[in-house]
């Protein structure tokens, strides 16, 4: 793996940054769908290169998380004891309990981890459950490199495939779904989430594989679905121009199986604003009148009216308290000894941010050590690491945060990899340069070398169907939080000298240039 990442930085010099690839290739990225609420995400010109053996290693990494996040659901849904260890609220439990209707515990998810492409140790940063995303990113990322002087030069010499991402996770979830106790024949698909946070192009691009597939597929907006009489029915919010107006569009539609893209702790939100509504649902005396949004969704849940994939059981998972569980006794009970190193060895020390379980002022005193969380969200909001401040005003923040509900965690080093930097931008955020000309007077006059390539943060997300090692997602950064939003970098992932005919892993997916 590190020959080929040195191969492909060899050929970047030798093209002294090839600054007329990278225009082109940021020229395609910014007439693409790779966006974040309407922002083109940034965009490291390094891409990873990964060959049979780094796979095949990150496989067996993927199959033992797995199976450890397995049985530690498993755990909290059979054994009341254990569950209680979480803390989660009433409301939270009683929805994790929720039968799902089939065998797999966790259909989706990414596994972050801050990886050592060195030696191949790593330390875990999050478990991504609800809301899997970046498989968009990866995709537009490889397609805006394929042009590129550099990587041609590449690839005249290797065999180089990008990452199919999206079929392989359509087929497992229409898998799943046909071996679900409420499988229909002919099933309407919903991908479902709060769409005005959502990674909309993303959901397109998969609702568009699974009417490929054969199945009538809807994007839907949470607040679009009701429920009457026995159905769930939503509104196809592909086509509108603003999401907002979804509830306006007479389209409803019935609906049978949902890819849940909205993340737990959003619905829980909704849910808890009507609590007893809530509670005559659970109890099945919910009554005749339709329900709207989170209780529609969750009122065809308990009455098996729909299957949600993935269900409320994957939160035991995705919740920043799986950390602190895994390092608990209770779960070295059920976990075999090799589980219980793997898990000593690669999920950081973690516990509850509470004054009786942490030494406060030790906290306070070492803020390079740590960083916090809550124990629920995503997106890194109100994630923050101790490098990242003073004594004095870390001091106040854990003081702030003693009041929530928060996790604390060591601070792992991550491993740092060389990449471009972005190209420069005004104080308006517009770019100094569009064209070639443009670029090298910034270059003459020195306030540009594209060549420069300088020390990136890296993370590595395994993306997981189906219990199933099925791609891989890198984001760089150069501050402590690497975060998309905030200055990161996508770098897109390249399969070399691959044979996947010999693997059950990764689907290649070829790379053209255009001619």
């Amino acid at each position: 793996m590190l020959e080929l990442q040195e191969a492909y930085l060899n050929e970047l010099l030798q093209l002294e940054g090839d600054l007329p690839g990278r225009l082109s290739a940021q020229g395609h990225l910014n007439s693409s769908t790779a966006r974040y609420q309407n922002v083109i995400i940034g965009m490291g010109y390094l891409p990873k290169l990964f060959d049979q053996a780094a796979l095949e290693y990150l496989d067996a990494v993927t199959k033992r998380t797995y199976g450890i996040l397995d049985k530690m659901t498993q755990q909290y849904i059979k054994d009341a004891e254990y569950r209680s260890l979480f803390c989660f609220s009433p409301l939270l439990e009683q929805l994790i309990l929720l039968p799902s209707g089939y065998d797999c515990t966790i259909p989706i998810c990414r596994i972050d981890l801050f990886l050592n492409e060195h030696n191949g140790s790593f330390k875990f940063c999050e478990f991504n459950t609800d809301g899997t995303s970046a498989m968009n990113e990866d995709r537009e990322v490889v397609n805006s490199l394929v042009n590129t002087p550099v990587f041609q030069s590449f690839a005249a010499t290797h065999k180089v495939f990008a990452q199919e991402l999206f079929d392989p996770w359509t087929e497992t979830f229409i898998e799943i779904y046909r071996a679900s106790d409420s499988a229909v024949e002919q099933p309407v698909v919903a991908v479902l989430d709060y769409l005005e946070r959502a990674v909309v192009d993303e959901q397109l691009e998969f609702k568009q594989r699974f009417e490929q597939a054969g199945f009538h597929c809807l994007l839907c907006d949470v607040s679009s679905l009701e429920y009457r009489d026995g159905i769930l029915y939503g509104n196809d919010a592909s086509q509108l121009t603003t999401l907002t107006s979804s509830l306006l569009i007479p389209n409803s539609q019935r609906i049978d199986a949902i890819y849940r893209r909205a993340v737990t702790f959003e619905l829980l939100r909704e849910l808890e604003e009507s609590q007893d509504e809530v509670l005559r649902i659970l109890s099945g005396e919910q009554g005749n009148q339709p329900l709207r949004g989170a209780l529609a969704l969750l009122a065809a849940v308990v009455e098996k009216k729909v299957c949600l994939i993935g269900s409320f059981a994957t939160q035991v998972a995705h919740s920043k308290t799986s950390f602190c569980m895994l390092h608990h006794p209770k779960t070295h009970e059920f976990l075999t000894e090799e589980e219980c190193s793997f898990v000593a060895e690669h999920v950081p020390f973690t516990t509850w941010l509470k004054p009786e379980l942490i030494d406060v002022d030790l906290i306070k005193n070492t803020p390079e050590c740590w960083i916090i969380k809550p124990v629920d969200g995503y997106g890194t909001v109100g994630v923050y690491a101790g490098k990242s401040f003073d004594k004095l005003a870390w001091g106040r923040l854990i003081d702030e945060k003693l009041q929530e509900d928060y996790i604390i965690q060591e601070y792992c080093t991550q491993f740092q990899t060389p990449n471009t930097m972005p190209i420069p931008q005004d104080a308006s955020g517009k770019a100094l340069f569009v064209d070639l000309a443009q670029a090298e007077e910034l270059e003459t006059n020195g306030l540009f070398k594209s060549a420069s390539l300088e020390p990136h943060n890296i993370l590595t997300g395994l993306f997981c169907y189906g219990g199933k090692f099925s791609g891989i997602y890198l984001r760089a950064g150069r501050d402590a939080l690497i975060v998309g939003f905030r200055g990161g970098l996508a770098l897109g992932t390249l399969l070399v000298d691959y044979e996947p005919g010999n693997t059950p892993f990764i689907r290649p997916r070829a790379l053209k240039p255009d001619n």
